[in-house]
């Protein structure tokens, strides 16, 4: 192979190098806007991690960078813009600005360091808001080596857990059983049903994914919920903190949710309608 093949060859390989850290940038983001909007450590499941990665990951750079971008200072919030503007370059019109550079030696020499240079601006400002951060990852547990060793298996080629899919909650869901199962420590959960057959559980705003798609042979339906079913209701109710909510039930009683004194635990209750 030539000298010209051969700097076209490292060219392409650049243009691939610095659209992929352009990728890290967008997938570190969507990361850190999936624990950016809890509230605190308590208000995590892993269905809802999922349910807000599933759409951060639907987000164009352009979109998530606008979703989570008041969590940065001015400074960082600078630099997403302009990352956003160097990626959309790349993606739409480096080639078509760049071709007639392709032709001669120093022209490809030229365009790799310029790929360069992007490698290095996506690189540096992934790693600045990964340290920027750092205090919120520690907070929810999530430490340095955990990282490195998702890092690693994924070099490895080891696929991550599978995140569920779940179609979204829509403003009103008619809820036709609620269900007693029992997880992890003994703990009891409450799994909601609504009349498409979708489930649900409880989550730090109200309803929200869950694993299962159908009922398993140790569930048990939960007698004190199915006097008041079926019964519409708002899935997000207005609230103020996570774990703190409520939904109107039909023949107007009122399921209420508190966080709970055990650790990754809630409480709950049915407020009875009063008689007449």
């Amino acid at each position: 192979m030539d000298e010209q093949s051969e700097l076209i060859k490292e060219m392409f390989a650049r243009f691939g190098t610095a659209y992929y850290e352009s990728e890290v940038l967008h997938r570190g983001l969507c990361n850190i806007y999936a624990l950016a909007t809890f509230d605190k450590p308590e208000s995590v499941t892993r269905p809802r991690i999922d349910e807000k990665l599933t759409y951060a990951y639907s987000l164009t750079l352009g979109q998530v960078i606008k979703e989570s971008k008041h969590f940065f200072p001015a400074e960082i919030q600078e630099q997403l813009d302009l990352a956003l503007s160097k990626r959309n370059f790349l993606a739409h019109h480096f080639w078509l600005e760049k071709n007639h550079l392709m032709f001669e030696k120093q022209g490809l020499l030229q365009l790799q360091n310029e790929l360069i240079e992007f490698t290095d601006f996506f690189d540096g400002l992934d790693k600045t808001i990964t340290s920027f951060f750092q205090p919120i990852r520690q907070k929810f547990g999530i430490t340095d080596e955990m990282l490195q060793e998702i890092y690693a298996r994924l070099l490895q080629g080891e696929q991550d857990e599978p995140l569920i899919a779940q179609r979204t909650l829509k403003k009103q869901e008619r809820v036709v059983k609620v269900w007693d199962v029992e997880v992890t420590g003994g703990l009891i959960t409450q799994i909601f049903e609504t009349d498409d057959g979708n489930f649900w559980q409880l989550s730090d705003v109200g309803l929200g994914w869950s694993k299962v798609s159908k009922p398993e042979p140790h569930w048990k339906l939960n007698e004190n919920f199915q006097k008041y079913l079926p019964a519409n209701i708002n899935p997000r109710p207005s609230i103020n903190e996570s774990w703190n909510y409520e939904f109107q039930l039909a023949k107007g009683a009122i399921f209420w949710v508190k966080l709970g004194r055990r650790e990754k635990s809630y409480t709950w209750g049915i407020k009875e309608p009063r008689n007449t």
